[in-house]
């Protein structure tokens, strides 16, 4: 399970269902968060890229009475009408590993801090806040062994407990991850997240650091 930063108190007002929400805005840096009858889905992103790419930390809480599956897939990011595509793990640990470009400078973008959690270890959104408090976890740079060019395993479990992956959150439970985009080639002003979660889908507009 992801660990590391905890986000404390203010949420922002609930907001009608599926696409025909508003669009949230604000300092997406201190959290954002949108909610439906089905769900809260909370949203940071990292204050200034790593490595030319933008880290988006969501946690969503199941308030739709089933269990929901959530993953990457439902998260998807667009510069006006142009996609901007999420990394994949497999991309991840290639360039991790030397395989791909920059592999030393993309280990730095994955020493970022995971998620909230609370004191039974599970991912809190019981009070985000506009900031990180404590310690910022996350995967080590020394951890990657690049003179072999080619992942620690401790630095590849670490990354594979950082990023959102496939997952089904309980009734009333709360869950998430990491994702990175790939390297951004120009940097839009703003782009717009949709994360879709049962049958809603919640809309957060996000400045992109320069």
């Amino acid at each position: 399970m992801v660990r590391a930063f905890l986000l404390a108190a203010a949420l922002i007002a609930a907001a009608p269902s599926a696409w025909a929400q508003d669009v949230v805005k604000g300092d997406a840096a201190a959290g954002l968060v949108s909610r439906t009858a089905k769900a809260e889905v909370h949203l940071i992103a990292d204050p200034a890229l790593n490595d030319k790419r933008l880290v988006l930390k969501i946690v969503v809480l199941n308030t739709s009475g089933a269990p929901q599956t959530f993953g990457p897939e439902a998260v998807t990011i667009k510069a006006g009408d142009t996609a901007v595509a999420i990394a994949s793990r497999d991309s991840l640990i290639a360039e991790m590993s030397g395989s791909g470009s920059n592999s030393a400078e993309t280990a730095q973008a994955h020493a970022t801090a995971s998620m909230p959690v609370n004191g039974n270890g599970q991912p809190d959104v019981t009070s985000f806040t506009g900031g990180m408090n404590g310690g910022v976890g996350g995967i080590p740079t020394a951890a990657i062994d690049r003179s072999q060019r080619r992942p620690n395993a401790e630095a590849a479990a670490q990354l594979d407990q950082v990023l959102l992956k496939p997952i089904t959150i309980r009734a009333n439970g709360a869950d998430g991850g990491q994702v990175l985009t790939e390297r951004l080639k120009r940097r839009p002003a703003e782009v717009t997240v949709a994360i879709a979660f049962a049958g809603e889908t919640h809309l957060f507009a996000v400045k992109v650091p320069h």
